[in-house]
């Protein structure tokens, strides 16, 4: 509802009230709409009175209905309610979707409990259900943030084995996550899946690989890189062209090379 997303509550409230006086039923999008406003504003009880009140009126819940209950119990820190939700689900009559497993994968990502988020992968399967790219993104990210990439990796190769294509997110992630943890040869070659992908990583992404490249002596991968950024008309941030300069004043990591390529006048 354009009144939800304006923040106006009590507006949104009179127009509910108004079709139920003319005898309006509405519908399960805008009991949606309405939980999920009171769910992101941490009022559980309001919210939950509404989702009781579509049983009464006849309106069956559907996966999203449980899925902005379950991310109104996360965010205050009440996952096993969540997940009880989520398997109550099947009681009154609705299957858990990917949206639900994301749900609960998102909160156990943020407290770190990576292990547990894969079992939920393993679960998901097991119900037959098959994993999106979002559902994966969310593994990636978190393995990543804990400076986990090489982990990351492994399952960014199980979704394509399970004939799921990664996105531009995923390869952005994943690069990102290998120059945290400081292998960026490893980045280089992901990057090349990226690009074959026809995908572009971000300016900062493309930035802490040329640095980081050239700091471990890969004057040709760096060159590379470059030359990729000129294509697409990136640019370096001033710190990184900082890095760039003092390395390519050291005779030891290949200085005609890289000045050629800094000095292009396309760059």
């Amino acid at each position: 509802m354009e009144l939800l997303a304006k923040g106006e509550w009590e507006k949104a409230c009179e127009v509910f009230d108004e079709m139920l006086q003319k005898r309006v039923q509405p519908s399960v999008v805008t009991y949606n709409s309405l939980i999920g406003f009171l769910s992101r504003k941490g009022d559980l009880d309001k919210a939950m009175t509404l989702f009781e009140d579509m049983g009464r009126k006849g309106k069956y819940a559907n996966g999203v209905t449980y899925a902005l209950l379950m991310e109104g119990l996360c965010s205050v820190e009440k996952y096993e309610e969540a997940k009880k939700l989520m398997f109550d689900m099947e009681y009154r009559g609705c299957k858990p979707q990917l949206v639900n497993f994301s749900v609960l994968m998102n909160d156990l990502g943020k407290s770190g409990k990576i292990h547990e988020a894969k079992s939920l992968l393993q679960e998901m399967k097991k119900r037959k259900l098959k994993p999106d790219v979002v559902t994966y993104n969310i593994l990636i990210n978190y393995l990543c943030k804990e400076g986990k990439a090489m982990e990351a990796y492994k399952v960014l190769i199980e979704m394509q084995i399970g004939g799921c294509e990664p996105n531009a997110a995923t390869y952005r992630m994943m690069v990102d996550g290998l120059c945290q943890i400081g292998d960026f040869e490893f980045g280089l070659n992901v990057l090349n899946a990226m690009l074959t992908s026809r995908h572009c990583p971000r300016s900062q992404t493309f930035n802490c690989l040329v640095v980081g490249l050239l700091n471990s002596g890969n004057v040709d991968g760096a060159c590379f890189v470059l030359e990729e950024m000129e294509k697409r008309k990136i640019e370096f941030d001033l710190e990184s062209w900082e890095t760039i300069m003092k390395s390519a004043c050291n005779e030891d990591k290949g200085a005609s090379e890289l000045m050629t390529v800094l000095t292009s006048p396309r760059i």
